[in-house]
């Protein structure tokens, strides 16, 4: 009996001794995980500041722009209205230092709490303590650095003093459409300056170059050459941007591809090329991709460096006996002999035929979603010396 008391009371301990065990590894995890969250608020504070700065910088430095342009402009008062302005964003660009400082000044300040002597140790009153304080240290400031925002901006869509989406305030972040500049019109009236602008998780706002989805109305992509030169479709719906625009837009800059999808069952993906170029007519509207980082395969890579074909001009490399790949699958696209990928099919479709994105979730069927969308690698305003030329 006592022989089995004793062995009950090892048991016990044992029991303790493990549970006190799980409990500070449980909150060494905790503590753990709460100093990169804590980090990555900040860090994001610091991004909105920067993204901020660059804005204040863009707006001085084109309204300096025009004021050189116009010199006889007449001025009204005593006072230089370009000096004023440029006074104010001083002023602002000194506010945002210091809020960045401040920022800086909360992470040390936090680190040094959580990596204190014993702060890591077992549980104590006294550790739980300084991990609740640096937490309610952290939401206190960050909230101060970035007072939460009860209401949306209202969105603008005239943005004459911009020339891009990238170039949208990094405070809007509004999908929508937006007019820049002045209207630029093409042969059969649609707008260069006028574009679907899209903001993703982070940095400036995408361009968006073709869109498909479940609309009611279905727009018809199997198109001739001259249509998927100049473009078709709504901005609010479904849209093929136009060859001729996205080229104009490209040949200036490098600028990167971010491609997403969603399938028939809501699941979502998605890839980025840090690189993308589209050749100009002469040379077929050539597609040049590199750099694939993504949640997907990269279906695209087939289609690197190939020729766009549509129903009424073949450039693909099938054999030449066979029936055109742009006339098999409906659509225009960068076929090869024939596709991979092709975010222009017909929709719904069926197998091959409809919208694709091969390998991905449940193989080549029709996707329910697709765009693509477009965005500079550098983030440089374009200015009145930028005189497009193919």
């Amino acid at each position: 009996m006592i022989e089995q008391r004793h062995e009950m009371m090892i048991s016990l301990l044992f029991l303790l001794a493990l549970s006190s065990t799980f409990h500070s590894g449980s909150l060494m995890l905790t503590t753990a995980r709460s100093e990169p969250s804590i980090r990555q608020l900040l860090n994001k504070q610091q991004l909105k500041l920067t993204n901020l700065e660059f804005t204040l910088r863009h707006v001085l430095s084109k309204v300096l722009f025009l004021s050189d342009a116009d010199v006889h402009a007449p001025r009204r008062g005593d006072s230089d209205p370009l000096v004023e302005l440029s006074k104010r964003v001083t002023q602002l660009l000194q506010r945002l230092a210091e809020s960045e400082e401040r920022a800086a000044d909360i992470l040390s300040r936090i680190e040094a709490k959580i990596s204190a002597p014993g702060s890591l140790g077992p549980a104590s009153n006294e550790t739980l303590g300084l991990n609740k304080t640096a937490v309610q240290l952290a939401e206190v400031e960050v909230e101060e650095v970035e007072p939460k925002q009860k209401e949306l901006p209202k969105l603008d869509p005239m943005q004459p003093a911009k020339a891009d989406c990238y170039e949208l305030e990094d405070l809007t972040r509004r999908d929508g459409i937006y007019r820049f500049l002045v209207p630029e019109l093409n042969e059969v009236g649609r707008d260069f300056n006028e574009r679907y602008c899209a903001f993703t998780l982070d940095g400036p706002a995408w361009t968006v170059i073709q869109s498909r989805g479940p609309y009611q109305t279905q727009e018809n992509f199997n198109r001739t050459w001259d249509e998927y030169r100049t473009g078709f479709g709504s901005l609010e719906r479904d849209f093929w941007f136009g060859n001729e625009f996205i080229h104009k837009i490209v040949y200036r800059d490098d600028h990167m591809l971010r491609i997403e999808l969603e399938d028939q069952e809501g699941a979502r993906d998605w890839g980025e090329y840090a690189v993308f170029r589209l050749d100009s007519e002469s040379y077929n509207y050539q597609l040049v991709i590199d750099g694939y980082q993504g949640s997907m395969p990269d279906a695209l890579e087939y289609h690197n460096k190939m020729d766009f074909s549509t129903c009424d001009r073949r450039n693909d490399q099938s054999p030449r006996e066979s029936i055109p790949c742009a006339v098999r699958f409906g659509s225009g696209w960068w076929f090869d002999r024939c596709q991979e990928c092709n975010l222009n099919g017909i929709y719904p479709g069926s197998g091959r035929s409809g919208i694709i994105w091969a390998d991905w979730r449940s193989g080549n069927y029709t996707l329910k979603t697709a765009r693509m969308m477009i965005r500079p690698v550098r983030f440089v305003p374009a200015t009145a010396d930028d005189i497009y030329d193919e």
